[in-house]
């Protein structure tokens, strides 16, 4: 039995930014700021840090990638690949993602009941804020939630977690798409033109439109592209690695490109896309997201810039980020900015950075914390429950440790 392949720290660093992309873009919208004040956030390169749909998008590449790669990385010595044991494996995926979830769904809940308000503050809480928590939590909704089967973000305690759900069937899928991959990678390619071809878009109405958006076929195209850039990790990165350092950055640009290929369309067509276009639009990003992967991957210099611990470690804690954001968005940032007003701050220039930095510190401590106290102890419980039941029920060799 082979060890488990080395954690790449600079992944962990891409996945901590586009949690933080999420958040600024979040914080961004909690508050009606005048339009001149924030479309800067629209400009090439630097809507990089407020975009957070494509963020989302690498999330999924990463976690096809992540997930697939114990699995398929060419072990040492001619040894035979990691076996993937299906009910194990989905053990440790429920026990990752659903166990912190369950913690901050239910503080969500107690925070909305004791905490949660409509301030009247300066600039005013944005129509979009407004919306969230606006609905009284009945039971059906809790069990719903608790099972992400129902989906209504204005109805949501985490009204994020959409992407969650798409998560958890993504993992569930991942099992079938390294089986392919090992026969061989025109069968995976093919699952995934399958799915683009196949699978509904989610138009309709809103809760019928949320429901089948979670099986909208391109999010679980990311998820294929990971595995594939997985399936061939170590040609891609004895290829790259071969290239000059100037051409490693010009892959990153181009893949940096093809990432942000939702505002390029917007500023061209100056509306807002289609179903199809967003179709589009998502796989295009996607294969950027690979781009980006691959460079990383090829290039020393852009792995040690990755690799710094405070990069690595919001890339550790990026889940309780993602987790805990609107509990500070709708518990914290309001009353913080009320305060400020009453305090004689009303200056919107004052204010937007003033807001921004405390949604992002509160969150990043809070997500710190959460990390120790639930995330640790909830993959190391996956991860006994998992080596518990393989070596005493199953008697099969120990359990590497995951990467996750």
């Amino acid at each position: 039995m082979y060890t488990q392949s080395k954690r790449i720290e600079s992944l962990d660093s891409i996945r901590g930014l586009a949690a933080l992309a999420v958040l600024l873009c979040h914080i961004i919208g909690v508050f009606a700021w005048p339009n001149s004040l924030t479309s800067w956030t629209s400009f090439p390169i630097i809507n990089v840090l407020f975009d957070g749909r494509s963020a989302v998008t690498m999330f999924f590449v990463l976690s096809g990638f992540v997930l697939s790669r114990p699995y398929l990385a060419l072990p040492p010595n001619g040894q035979a690949p990691r076996q993937l044991f299906v009910p194990t494996f989905y053990l440790r995926r429920i026990a990752r993602i659903w166990i912190p979830w369950f913690c901050v769904f239910c503080l969500s809940a107690i925070l909305r009941t004791h905490l949660f308000h409509i301030y009247d503050t300066v600039p005013p809480m944005s129509e979009w804020i407004r919306g969230f928590w606006s609905y009284p939590l009945t039971i059906s909704h809790f069990v719903g939630q608790c099972a992400f089967i129902y989906h209504n973000g204005q109805r949501q305690l985490l009204p994020q977690d959409w992407s969650l759900g798409v998560e958890l069937i993504g993992s569930a899928l991942i099992p079938v798409f390294v089986f392919l991959a090992r026969k061989r990678s025109l069968y995976l390619i093919g699952a995934g033109v399958l799915l683009l071809i196949c699978v509904p878009l989610g138009a309709g109405p809103y809760f019928v439109s949320s429901v089948l958006g979670v099986f909208a076929a391109r999010y679980y195209f990311s998820f294929v592209l990971g595995v594939l850039t997985a399936r061939y990790y170590n040609i891609i990165e004895s290829t790259i690695r071969r290239f000059t350092f100037t051409t490693k950055c010009g892959i990153l640009a181009f893949g940096v490109i093809l990432y942000q290929i939702r505002l390029v369309v917007s500023h061209l067509s100056g509306r807002e896309t289609t179903a199809i276009e967003d179709h589009v639009v998502w796989c295009v990003c996607s294969i950027g997201c690979v781009f980006i992967i691959t460079a990383t991957l090829g290039s020393n210099h852009i792995q040690k810039v990755l690799s710094h611990g405070m990069l690595v470690l919001l890339g550790r804690i990026s889940y309780s980020v993602y987790l805990l954001q609107f509990i500070v968005l709708l518990c914290v940032l309001p009353p913080v900015v009320r305060g400020l007003n009453l305090m004689g701050v009303q200056g919107i220039l004052v204010l937007l950075p003033l807001t921004v930095c405390i949604g992002v510190i509160v969150t990043l401590l809070s997500a710190a914390f959460t990390y120790l106290m639930v995330e640790v102890p909830s993959i190391e419980f996956g991860r006994w429950i998992s080596t518990f039941i393989q070596n005493r029920v199953l008697k099969t060799p120990p359990i590497p440790r995951e990467i996750t």
